[in-house]
């Protein structure tokens, strides 16, 4: 199950919201918020899975509270009524983007995508696998058909393209709930690497041409598993 908070500063948007939470089986409410403060101060002590979060609120605003908080916050699937704050958004690697008026379709399909239900972004057009990342001031669209390879090093992921490299202030385990589908895999605690970009696999090393990754013991035998191996 997964328990859900909301963070919304209109009455009538966090009653609809927990109508549509009501009406899917794998979640469960747990409590509603109309300030960002008050809402971290619960999620700093109690079980929480997943966030609702309005972007215009005041005292602080939701952009705010992804800035202040993103390391530390579970999933965050956002509402708005401003489709251009979706670019700003998903450089806090938020899980998905509601827009306002909020339907209850929208809403299933980010549930689903969160549980691994489906592996596409419903925001995007013509069904691609995109995602947004800031590198310097500029935030780029990367489709993530180009990552090959996702590498934690300490409080930051790297992301490598073949012709780019992109660093993230966030952690690994949101990494692996962001690309957690049939073509990407954890190899490693500190690896998740695109099943179809593995050019060979020798000894416990994956090979991307001249970038080269162990397999970590404890994921051996769910990566030679999940192979298509003759």
């Amino acid at each position: 199950m997964i328990n859900c908070i909301i963070i919304d500063d209109d009455t009538m948007m966090r009653e609809i919201l927990k109508q549509f939470i009501s009406q899917h089986i794998d979640l469960v409410f747990v409590n509603e918020f109309s300030s960002a403060v008050d809402a971290f101060n619960f999620v700093k002590q109690n079980k929480v899975d997943l966030i609702f979060l309005d972007l215009e609120m005041p005292e602080m605003s939701g952009i705010e509270f992804l800035e202040t908080y993103h390391t530390l916050l579970p999933n965050v699937i956002i509402t708005t009524s401003h489709e251009d704050f979706a670019i700003k958004a998903f450089q806090f690697n938020v899980s998905g983007y509601l827009l306002k008026p909020l339907t209850f379709s929208a809403f299933n399909k980010a549930i689903l995508k969160i549980n691994g239900g489906i592996n596409q972004n419903n925001l995007l057009p013509n069904n691609e696998s995109l995602v947004f990342v800031k590198k310097g001031t500029v935030t780029k669209k990367v489709n993530t058909k180009d990552i090959f390879l996702i590498e934690c090093i300490g409080d930051y992921v790297n992301l490598f393209t073949e012709t780019e490299k992109f660093t993230l202030h966030t952690t690994m385990k949101k990494m692996e709930v962001k690309f957690s589908n049939n073509e990407f895999m954890r190899v490693h605690r500190s690896y998740i690497v695109r099943i179809d970009k593995i050019i060979e696999i020798e000894d416990d090393s994956i090979s991307f041409g001249k970038k080269v990754v162990p397999i970590g013991k404890t994921y051996k035998n769910d990566v030679f598993s999940k192979l298509n191996f003759l």
